[in-house]
């Protein structure tokens, strides 16, 4: 009894909620930087000031439900027999019904 309520309290702890943290990353594309440019004396003079960027990053973590409107139902499919081929009076192209049989002689009976 009790290793099964030590599976199922590693089971809840396995299926807690974890929210992960805020983490920081470089923003590249919001950098800024200062070039200034002096003469001192004859000479040239360069400095650059640069300030990077951070973005904070807090990841949503939630569970998306998406409703599903799918319904499943059988639909009689209708029965139209073979496409007719060539002309109608040659019978192997066309959908011919099977004969009606007399019971008591055996034969087909021809109707017309």
């Amino acid at each position: 009894m009790q290793v099964i309520a030590v599976l199922l309290v590693c089971l809840a702890a396995a299926n807690a909620f974890y929210v992960p943290a805020t983490t920081f990353v470089r923003a590249p594309a919001h950098d800024s930087a200062i070039i200034k440019s002096d003469r001192l004396g004859g000479n040239f003079a360069y400095s650059t000031v640069e300030g990077h960027a951070y973005a904070a990053v807090t990841p949503v973590v939630q569970r998306v439900l998406t409703p599903v409107g799918v319904s499943h139902h059988a639909v009689p499919t209708p029965y139209f027999g073979y496409p007719a081929y060539g002309y109608a009076g040659y019978p192997y192209g066309s959908f011919v019904a099977p004969a009606a049989v007399d019971a008591k002689a055996g034969s087909p009976v021809l109707v017309a």
